[in-house]
């Protein structure tokens, strides 16, 4: 043991609080940096479940944008609830392969 004297308080201040969990499951914004979509581009976005943490959206994510005209991809997780997906392409969005790819990956996408 050494004869180092130990302090009681800590010198750190936390600025935010860390979510719980581990780095695989903790609750955090899988979303990519927000992109306003030029005059070219189209917009959708899907309803989807079975979504529980960010290894989840990066599947899915994956899985669309590997999609042929897919431009960007965001994903707004709702764990264990119902999740957005958004998806940002240079042509109207082919709701099929959409629904064929989370469904590879997975996943389902809501019918309205």
């Amino acid at each position: 043991m050494c004869s180092t004297p130990t302090s009681t308080s800590s010198p750190l201040t936390l600025t935010e609080k860390e979510p719980a969990g581990c780095a695989c499951c903790a609750p955090r914004d899988t979303a990519t940096p927000a992109q306003q979509p030029n005059t070219e581009e189209t917009v959708a976005d899907f309803a989807l479940t079975g979504l529980t943490c960010g290894s989840c959206a990066s599947r899915v994510s994956g899985a669309v944008t590997a999609l042929e005209g897919v431009r960007n991809v965001r994903i707004d997780l709702v764990p264990g609830g119902t999740s957005t997906l958004t998806v940002i392409s240079a042509e109207s969005v082919n709701s099929s392969a959409i629904t064929s790819a989370v469904e590879k990956a997975g996943y389902r996408l809501l019918t309205s």
